[in-house]
Formats: structure tokens, sequence, C-alpha cells
């Protein structure tokens, strides 16, 4: 027999189960009273956890005594099994030290809560949780199957608005959620002073780190590898949820980020703007590899408050082998946060992607700014095929603006540097020439139904709209509309109702519902005038579409792209009287998202065509005869490669609107 106690006042229980030809030991420890009553009264400031007793089965209250007991430092010790638990509440000015070998693990059966963690504190001060060679693990596939509701919030360690943290030298594995998550706490308090050093996050379901609010944050020497599950299932994701939140003087340096399912480094920060405290981010010596997804994506944006101010450094840093585009910059402008990529290595990204650039540049559909702020300060790209080394995805139809520095290519032998003056760039990234026509502004325009006015429903084709969905509704005064809408989810996770408004022609709110998670709703209504009614949906990263209705809806927006998902099909457009030119834009996402389209003439004629398209295409065209409405046809379908998800459309010069059908229409009204 081997005894596991260093003082021989503590008693051990020896269970022995006999199983078939093999015998089994299960050890438990009875509590010490005695230890425990000198750490009540301050005698002991050192603790070892198992004084609160040890049970094989689960041992979630003796642990959280001991946490609780005012001991400066716990010591979780190595058992001859895990410490097997329940969720636990960290402590402040307390020192967990877990021994080498020791393990705890999530209780089977358990942490059925949505945002149910294994190690959780809000509002407390000065944490250490120390562990070389310990493991703090829970059950993920459990948490993936039938008998949990699902949900991304079940982490290894949640901290919320704390002060003083340090991990070190931990395993943090299979959570369903974070293997370490850093939110604000009450009235938006960062998480402050933190340092994680020679911690491994391993096939943890969302991310490896996420770091939604804080500040002097400091990651070091560790790997976060095998991520998958969720998205954005990143190695690490910094996102902010609201712009109180902050991301300042966050450094991570000699860190690796392998073998994830998305992103290896995520900076997601389009909820931060200029009344936000500027963002400072620095990454240096680190190395990614083998990613599914992108190795760096960086999204920023320009809000209606202003650009966030800020600073986001990428410093002799190595990207290998990524499936897809390696680094994409997403909506940095001249005015808001700039980004610095110095000495960095992109190597062999994307190899079985010719169409996949090894960097990409990128706007949202309501960036209003030129993209720029942008520096690459001796960037080298090593690659074995040849193709654009920087690709420009536009639908919002900006400029460049603030690119500088060089690139060197090497490929085959070769050794080329590109100096990005404004000559390279137009040569490397020809710009979108349709998106000198303006957008429509839609809103602000009194629609009318273009002859003839047929209001005629029943079943729609199936077209499924994310983001802001807008449907435009004819009718009659006096008329009963009636729409059937269906929510319907996009990947696993969970989501929300969708709020719904309806708007009547003068603008005056008719009626407002919501439309729970997959489910489906009636909304109706009686047209108290006649014109044009709003239906105004937010299905937000999920769908909402028409099933079935009293009228044929149609598609619109009021100032972007409409976005679509795996919604192929033949579309009707009205070119009013008097446009001399408009555009029609279609665009994918990402590399392996992609849709072919094609456009028709009032006289059925196809007038362009264009297949897998993943960056904006635009189909420009100038009109003779603007006498006249007329009425045009796109198609939708699905490419040869990649997959037909997300998909978008956009009008330019004309209003952005879709019908199913060629009668019904609308136009802008005369004035």
């Amino acid at each position: 027999m081997s005894v596991y106690r260093r003082d021989s006042r503590y008693a051990v229980a020896i269970l022995t189960l006999t199983l078939s030809v093999a015998a089994h030991v299960a050890w438990a420890a009875a509590p010490d009273p005695q230890a425990i009553e000198e750490v009540r009264a301050g005698k002991r400031p050192v603790a070892q956890a198992s004084w609160w007793g040890f049970q094989p089965e689960e041992s979630t209250a003796a642990l959280q005594a001991a946490i609780d007991s005012g001991a400066k430092k716990v010591v979780v010790e190595k058992m001859p099994s895990p410490w097997i638990v329940d969720t636990l509440r960290l402590a402040g000015d307390q020192e967990l030290f877990f021994e080498p070998g020791a393990e705890v693990l999530a209780k089977k059966g358990a942490f059925h809560g949505s945002a149910d963690s294994l190690f959780s504190a809000a509002g407390k001060q000065n944490i250490k949780l120390i562990g070389p060679g310990a493991t703090l693990r829970m059950r993920r596939a459990d948490y993936d199957g039938p008998d949990y509701k699902h949900a991304e919030w079940r982490h290894v360690l949640k901290f919320h608005g704390c002060t003083g943290i340090t991990i070190e030298g931990l395993t943090l594995a299979e959570s369903g959620g974070d293997g370490i998550y850093l939110g604000a706490g009450p009235g938006g308090a960062p998480c402050k002073d933190v340092v994680i050093r020679d911690v491994v996050c391993d096939r943890n379901y969302r991310q490896g780190i996420s770091v939604i609010s804080a500040e002097n944050l400091l990651i070091e020497r560790c790997v976060l590898k095998d991520t998958a599950g969720t998205p954005p299932a990143a190695g690490i994701d910094f996102e902010p949820n609201a712009a109180r939140e902050r991301l300042v003087n966050c450094v991570m340096r000699d860190c690796t980020i392998e073998n994830n399912q998305g992103y290896a480094l995520h900076i997601y920060a389009p909820n931060l703007d200029a009344t936000s405290e500027p963002l400072s981010i620095r990454v240096e010596n680190c190395i990614t590899r083998g990613a599914n997804a992108r190795s760096a994506s960086i999204v920023v944006s320009s809000g209606p408050k202003g650009p966030l101010k800020g600073l986001i450094e990428l410093i002799n840093c190595r990207f290998e082998d990524t499936g897809t585009t390696a680094i994409t910059i997403n909506s940095t402008t001249p005015r808001g946060v700039r980004l610095r990529m110095v000495d960095c290595t992109l190597a062999d990204p994307a190899e079985e992607s010719k169409v996949a650039a090894p960097i990409t540049l990128q706007t949202r559909p309501d960036s209003l700014e030129p993209l720029g702020g942008i520096e690459f300060a001796g960037v080298t790209i090593r690659e074995r095929i040849d193709r654009p080394l920087i690709k420009y995805n536009d639908p919002a139809g900006v400029a460049l603006a603030d690119v500088t520095g060089s690139i060197t290519v090497e490929r085959g032998g070769q050794r080329h540097e590109f100096r990005l003056d404004e000559p390279t760039l137009a040569r490397l990234i020809p710009l979108d020439p349709a998106t000198r026509i303006p957008r429509w502004p839609l809103a602000k325009t009194p629609l009318a139904v273009a002859p003839p006015s047929v209001f005629a429903g029943g079943k729609l084709p199936s077209l499924r709209v994310r983001g802001d969905a807008l449907f435009l509704v004819p009718a009659r005064q006096g008329e009963t509309v009636s729409l059937r809408l269906a929510s319907q989810a996009v990947g696993r996770g969970g989501g929300q109702a969708t709020p719904v408004r309806i708007v009547g022609p003068s603008g005056k709110q008719v009626k407002r519902l919501s439309v729970e998670f997959l489910q489906e709703a009636e909304a109706e209504f009686t047209a108290a005038e006649t014109g044009v009614y709003r239906v105004e949906c937010e299905p937000g990263s999920h769908t909402v579409r028409v099933a079935s209705g009293s009228h044929a809806p149609l598609i619109a927006s009021d100032s972007g792209p409409i976005h679509l998902l795996n919604s192929a099909g033949e579309f009707y457009f009205l070119v009013p009287a008097g446009v001399k030119e408009f555009a029609v834009r279609f665009w994918g996402e990402g590399d392996l998202e992609r849709v072919s389209a094609a456009v028709f003439g009032p006289s059925g004629t196809q007038v362009w065509k264009q297949d897998d398209i993943t960056t904006a295409q635009s189909c420009q065209i100038q009109r003779k005869d603007t006498a006249r409405d007329e009425v045009w046809r796109l198609k939708l379908s699905r490419s040869k490669i990649g997959v037909l998800e997300d998909h978008h459309v956009e009008m330019r010069g004309i209003p952005t609107i879709l019908g199913f059908r060629p009668d019904g229409l609308l136009a802008p009204a005369p004035r």
C-alpha cells in the first residue's frame, strides 16, 4: 500500500473493489477538523485542500470549502484519481497551487447551465492559479451531445472585472467554451493586471482564450491548440461586446497557436468606437501553424460616432501553413486604429488554393471611410504558387489610403520586393469602377407599385436573409396582410428571438412582434392606407425568411447589400426611368463561400455572367434609352467550387430591391 499523506494526523480510508480478475483501489480522505480550525484561526496561511476531505466520486464541497477558508494559499494535491467537481467560485487574495500531476475534472452529468464554468470569479482581486504539470479538464464531448442545451460559455476559467490575476503552468482542456475568459465586471470594469504564462489551452470548444475587456494583460510562452466546436473556434479572440469595454496594453509574446478549427489570432473590435479607450495590442515572436482558417483576422469599424483609435502591432511573427488567406485586415481607416506588421513571415499560406491571396484587405458593407492606416514593414511571403499577393474585397466601394511599407515575395528561388507606393498598389489592387456609382438612398425614397399592379401571395421561394432584413409589401387600404415569418439557425449555435417592426407608408409604426428562435409567426395587419409597408426584421447572425403570405413581398436594403444565405434562384428588379448608369454587385465570404451570378436585360438576353464569385464583382450597365421603367432579372446559383452559404447582392444607381416575380415591382413615386 502507498500512503500519499505527508502528515500522520490524516486518516486515509482504503476502499477495495474486486472486478473480475483485477483489484482496483479508490482513495478517500476524511476531513481534518484540527487543521481546518487552525486555518480559520489564521495560524496556517497555507492549507492542503484535502484537509476538507477528498472523495473519488465528487469533492466539490471539500474543494469549495478550502477556497472559502481564508487561507492565503491552498495546495491542491496530486491524488490517485482526479478531483471530481461541479462549478467552483474563486476567492480573492489567494493562491491556488496545483501539485504537478494534479487533475481537477468536471463532474459527469453536471454543468447543465449554459454559463456553468469550472472556476469563476467576479470583482475579485489578487487571484493566483499556479500549476506546473497540473490539468483542469472539462467534458467537451458531453456538452455537445443531446443531453445538453447547446451553449458556448462553459469555460474552464472565467473572470469578470477582476484585478491582479496570475495563471501559470496549467493545462486547460476540453471546455464547453473557452480555456480562459476575461470579461467585464460590474459597471463595465475590465480585467486588469493579468498574467497568463506557460499555459496550454487544449481542445477547447470556442476559444483557447477570449479577451473581452482587459487592461495590462501579458500572455507569454503559451500554447493554444486544437480548438474546435463553435465559431470563431480561435486560438485567441480579442472581442469586446460594447463601446465601454477596452483592450488596453495587451501583450502576447513567445506563444504557439496551432491546429485550431478557426482563426489562430482574431482581433474583432467593431463594437468599439471613438468613445472607447484607444486600443493597444502587441503580438510579438509568436508562431501560428496548421490553421484551417486565417492565421490572423483583424476587424475594426468606423461607426456613427467615429473610428476607434489605437495601435495593433504584429512584430517578428511567423504565420505558417494556413488553409486559406493568411492575414485578413478588415475596415481599418487612416483616422482610426493603425496596424503595423514588422518583420513578419507568411510561409506557405493556402497552398491548396490559387485564388486565395496571402493577404486580404476587406471593407464592411457599411464602411464609409477609405481602408488604410496599414504599414507592412519588412513582411516576407514564402510560397510555391504564382498568384496575387494582396486581394482587396470591397463591398463598401471605398478607396485605399495610407497603405505603406514593403512586401517581399520568395517564390521558385526568386526574391522580389514590392514597395507599396501608389502606382504599385494600383497595379496590385485594381479598384472596381462600379463603386463610383452612388447607392440609392432607399429610406428617403417614396415608393409606388410599378404597373401592372398585382397583389398576389401564396407559397414563396426559400430566401434566407441575415443581418437587418427588410421586406416591402404593397397593399391597398382595407386589405388584410399576413406574412408567415420563419426563424432559421445558422450553424449549431443557439439564438434569440427575431424582433419585427411593421411601418406604414406614412412612416407610422403599425405593429411590433417577434419570431421565436427556430419558430414561425404570423405578421398580420390591416392596411390603413394604400402604399408600401416595411417589415423590418433583425435575425442577427441567424436568418429569417417569408415562408408564405397573402401578398408577395419584396426584399430590400436601405443603404447596403442584401445579405443572403444559401439562396439560389431568379429575382427581378426595376431600373427606373431616367437612370443612365447602374451596377449590380455580388460577393461571397472568405475563399470557400461563393456564388455564381447572371444578369438579364429587359428583353431576356443575358448581359453578364460570373462563376465562383468570392470578392466583389460588378455588372455595370450604361443605358441609352432612359425614357421608361425597365424590368431586369438576375439569377443566383451554386458555384462549381466552394459552397453556397453567405453571399451578397447590392445595387448602385438604383434601389436595392428584389422581387420574386416581374409584376408588382417598386419604383420611386412621382413627386
